[in-house]
């Protein structure tokens, strides 16, 4: 997967081209003025101070502003040489960080909004089993790692030039000393190979110990209701305080790895150091080298080892990075009932109404443990298929197919006799308005909750719709009407106002084939009289499938359909399955004992 992961990073990289060519310019620029920086130092010790000879390249120079060479003069032009110098090191170094911070935001953008885009087309059944604070570590944490890798990719390059650059200078003044100075290459290299996994590993563990932490907020803060009711508050304290000891523990193990690493690398360097010193020394005392060429090489020295650190560290910060890389790439990758479109995918024709039928179906979420098998159902435009059966039967499972939630294992759904599969899944889920028994009301304002399935409708659309739900009278009595916004999930409004908000929602769809999932089963019996009749104008020329289990819903089907065990048992009216004395019968046997306790409570 690595390989993988790297190669389809790169594309984020390379979109960025430009701006690449710009630093990799600027960084050959910044390196020779760091090859410069050390001359102005020995211009001012072995020409201003000792009185050695002027070169001849600094003599035409100070003969063109008329200037003689003397030692205040050698002076000036040393510290102005320095300060010049420094300046424009600075300049350049500023030019590289913020080209690098423009690019980098650019490429962590470009990365998110495809991973985003991904994470909402993975199946319902990838997000059940991952937490949404592990989703949003990811996307918020773990796709830095593309800035990561494009600055490691670019920073061998700088440390290259800055090596090779500076170790030519070297070598003109004293080629024995050069070749000392790499003495300590190997062992720099020994150090991060052994330290590189081990930051690996540990960088790995406290991503996840993060995550975990984060999950647990997440999860906390959505159910404060429950955790309040049920006094978890203490308990949860206790719980965030062991995942905050188990992240910051990883973390300073870490710390305490990552610290051990750069004190076995500064000790090699310094020792390289010291013998560099020692025999440039020995060679200034015979009078082989020059003071200001030995003070020049051991700057080029600390240049030389700094930027082989640099570039022996960048494996070792490849190696903590990976585990971001790997985490991202587990979403890019992902396979696990994925729905997409066939590469040869059609438009859907416009259709006025839709014929729905599912042929020879079976499908389930693990290998051979099929959810539903065998089924074959088919629905006419006005007709509503009522869907009964115990809990498990797989009446959730065969609606999710409809709007392509899923691909069946074997057979097919068909709108007008085009398989879903040969066409475009937006245009698939264009046909498709759903009900759901929660809503999944948005934190956003009324207006916006009902044009959710269709942003482009005017305010009129949306008004009319919520008349049609009967929901325009409570609404004009919140705070800003249309315009407030909600609380999380709609915890300001009541089970029905969300209900007949999420019915306006469909309505304004405007799709189809409406899907209803036991959108009163939650609702007293006021509440459900009045959804209903919104549900009625909803159902009208459309082809519906509810999942119900009150009577109310059922007895208004044009045809039920029982379930059991994943395959269907029994079909047909409300009166005719009564007849039968089947599973149906005993369903509605219960329910109606049911009703005639709660009637007598």
């Amino acid at each position: 997967m690595k390989r993988k992961g790297y190669a389809r990073l790169a594309k984020y990289a390379l979109r960025q081209w430009p701006g690449l060519l710009l630093i990799l310019l600027l960084t050959v620029i910044y390196s020779l003025v760091a090859v410069l920086q050390p001359w102005p130092m020995k211009l001012l010790v072995d020409c201003g101070l000792k009185r050695e000879t002027v070169p001849l390249v600094l003599r035409s120079f100070l003969s063109t502003f008329s200037l003689a060479p003397t030692a205040e003069t050698l002076l000036v032009t040393a510290a102005l040489g320095s300060l010049v110098l420094f300046i424009l090191y600075s300049l350049l170094d500023i030019g590289l960080s913020w080209t690098w911070t423009l690019i980098g935001q650019r490429m962590v953008s470009s990365l998110s909004v495809e991973l985003f885009h991904r994470l909402q087309r993975l199946s319902p059944r990838y997000h059940y089993r991952r937490s949404v604070g592990d989703s949003l570590s990811r996307l918020s944490d773990d796709t830095w790692c593309i800035y990561t890798l494009t600055s490691l990719v670019f920073s061998p390059i700088e440390q290259v030039v800055t090596v090779t650059t500076i170790g030519l200078m070297a070598w003109r003044l004293n080629p024995e000393l050069a070749l000392l100075s790499l003495v300590s290459a190997p062992l720099l290299g020994g150090s991060t190979l052994f330290f590189g996994r081990r930051l690996k590993g540990r960088a790995k563990r406290s991503r996840e110990a993060e995550s975990r932490l984060l999950s647990f907020v997440h999860q906390t803060l959505s159910a404060i209701p429950v955790v309040q009711a049920f006094a978890r508050e203490d308990h949860n304290y206790r719980r965030f305080q062991s995942l905050a000891a188990d992240a910051v523990a990883l973390s300073r193990r870490g710390s305490m790895i990552s610290g051990a690493y750069g004190l076995v690398t500064g000790l090699i360097t310094a020792a390289g150091a010291a013998l560099v010193l020692y025999a440039g020394g020995r060679q200034v005392l015979r009078g082989t080298l020059s003071l200001g060429s030995l003070l020049v090489f051991l700057a080029y020295m600390r240049g030389m080892q700094g930027a082989a650190e640099s570039l022996l560290k960048s494996y070792g910060s490849l190696k903590p990075l990976e585990a971001s890389i790997d985490r991202v790439m587990e979403i890019m990758e992902a396979k696990e009932n994925e729905v997409r479109d066939a590469p040869d995918a059609k438009p859907l024709p416009p259709l006025a109404s839709i014929r729905v039928r599912l042929e020879n179906l079976t499908f389930g979420y693990e290998a051979g443990r099929p959810v539903l098998t065998d089924i074959n159902l088919e629905a006419r435009p006005g007709e509503t298929i009522a869907l009964v059966g115990p809990t498990g039967a797989g009446k959730s499972t065969l609606v999710s197919l409809i709007p392509r939630f899923f691909d069946p294992w074997q057979g097919r759904v068909t709108f007008n006799g085009f398989d879903l599969r040969e066409i475009s899944l937006s245009d698939v889920r264009r046909q498709v308005a759903v009900v759901l028994q929660e809503p999944f009301l948005l934190p956003i304002t009324v207006a916006e909750n009902i044009a959710f399935g269709r942003v482009a409708a005017s305010r009129e659309e949306i008004v009319a719709a919520a008349m049609a739900a009967r929901a325009d009278e409570f609404i004009r009595r919140l705070p800003d009407g249309y315009d407030t916004i909600l609380g999380q999930r709609g915890a300001t409004l009541s089970g029905g106002e969300r209900q007949r908000i999420a019915i306006a929602r469909a309505l304004l769809r405007d799709a189809p084939i409406l899907i209803l999932d036991e959108p009163t089963s939650a609702l007293d019996s006021r509440t459900e009289l009045l959804l209903l009749e919104g549900l009625d104008r909803l159902m009208v020329g459309r082809t519906t499938f509810a999942i119900a289990h009150r009577l109310s819903t059922v007895r208004r089907a044009t045809r039920i359909v029982v379930l059991q065990h994943g395959r269907v048992v029994e079909e047909g009216t409300h009166q005719e399955l009564l007849g039968t004395g089947g599973l149906y019968h005993h369903l509605h046997s219960l329910q109606f004992r049911e009703s005639e306790q709660e009637a007598g409570t």
